[in-house]
């Protein structure tokens, strides 16, 4: 066994901690500790080493809560994942543990192979630095920015005027989309743990792409798409295959300068309804194996469909939403659902200017 790569579990209860260690024994060393005092100090003596931490929000002598906001901010433990656990699934405090910085959060009592699971996909995660392929995918397109715009504004036209023939869509839910997105990704890019290193320029790209996320349902027959729910299983699949009929209908274009444009575009429509958790489709990816800007468009365009309904009616869109995007969490990039509770300003700003409602009376 690799000694430097230990995790460090802090937990009151000795049965909790047994369940742990009996779960990584076998693949990491374990530091162990009762109390938050001691796992600061821990994780101080062995930064170095320490790959993940995992610490219960009840433990004593300094909650999980501090110890998590001591760690974030050491310098060399920013990119360290650290999980919070807690006995109760209570909504304001899983809102909390991912505002303060923590990569996961995990609800007691949980099986050792799930918790392996969770471990292991956090640490492959961790390694990979998400945002590389797409940081070089979206550099190689800035030298066509202006043959881009043109080929984005020609497009997206055709693509509004459509939707909206076909009532496809609510009026300003493109817009929305595409603005969540770029508001995420630019949370993302300030922050240096993230991996995600694009300037302005490049989230403004990808701002563009994302809003050919759903261009694949104007295969799709109007029958289908309307009737939203209760489909029949053949029905279901018909839908399904909008995000490969988007891909095909984004590649008719075969302009070498739109390449990486058009590439960016397809990556988004072909996997912008794969869950983080491999429960999604059409090829079940799973973790990084989802471009991260299918991962973006995957939790804005769910964002918008958890707080449109409800504008208007509740002062709390932004809080109702983030329940539900929480209720699901397991769909979702945990750096991405940080950086989604970093967002309620910016959020209820395009919400407030980009509603359905004020569509109607303008």
């Amino acid at each position: 066994m690799d000694n430097s790569k230990k995790i460090l579990i802090a937990d009151a209860s000795q049965f909790d901690r047994s369940v742990m260690d009996d779960a990584l024994k076998n693949t990491y060393t374990i530091l162990e500790t009762q109390t938050g005092l001691k796992a600061l100090e821990l994780f101080i003596e062995e930064v170095d080493n320490i790959k993940l931490a995992i610490i219960d929000i009840a433990i004593p002598l300094m909650d999980g809560f501090d110890v998590l906001q001591h760690i974030k901010r050491l310098d060399k433990a920013k990119s360290i994942p650290v999980i919070l656990t807690s006995k109760d699934a209570v909504k304001e405090d899983i809102l909390k543990a991912f505002q303060y910085g923590a990569a996961d959060f995990m609800t007691k009592p949980f099986e050792a192979d799930f918790l392996r699971q969770r471990v292991l996909a956090l640490l492959s995660n961790s390694s990979k630095i998400p945002g590389t392929a797409l940081t070089n995918l979206v550099t190689s397109s800035e030298a066509d920015i202006d043959e881009i715009k043109e080929y984005d504004k020609s497009l997206n036209k055709t693509l509004r005027n459509l939707f909206s023939y076909r009532q496809i869509e609510t009026p300003y839910h493109l817009k929305r989309v595409s603005l969540f997105t770029g508001t995420l990704l630019k949370i993302l890019a300030k922050n240096s743990s993230s991996g995600v290193n694009l300037s302005e320029s490049q989230i403004e790209l990808i701002i563009r792409a994302s809003i050919y996320h759903d261009i694949g349902k104007i295969a799709i027959p109007d029958d289908i798409l309307r009737r939203k729910s209760n489909l029949t299983d053949k029905q279901r699949l018909i839908y399904q295959t909008h995000t490969a009929k988007g891909a095909e209908v984004l590649e008719i274009n075969t302009n070498p300068s739109l390449h990486s444009f058009i590439q960016l575009a397809v990556n988004i429509a072909q996997n912008h309804h794969e869950n983080w958790d491999g429960s999604g489709y059409p090829n079940k990816l799973k973790g990084n194996e989802i471009p991260l800007s299918a991962q973006v468009v995957r939790l804005a365009t769910d964002f918008d469909k958890f707080s449109r309904d409800i504008y208007g009616i509740t002062d709390t869109v932004f809080e109702v939403a983030m329940e539900k995007v929480l209720e699901l969490q397991q769909m979702y990039n945990p750096m991405l659902i940080r950086a989604l509770a970093h967002s309620e300003f910016v959020m209820n700003k395009i919400m407030d200017k980009y509603s359905d409602s004020s569509k109607k009376t303008k």
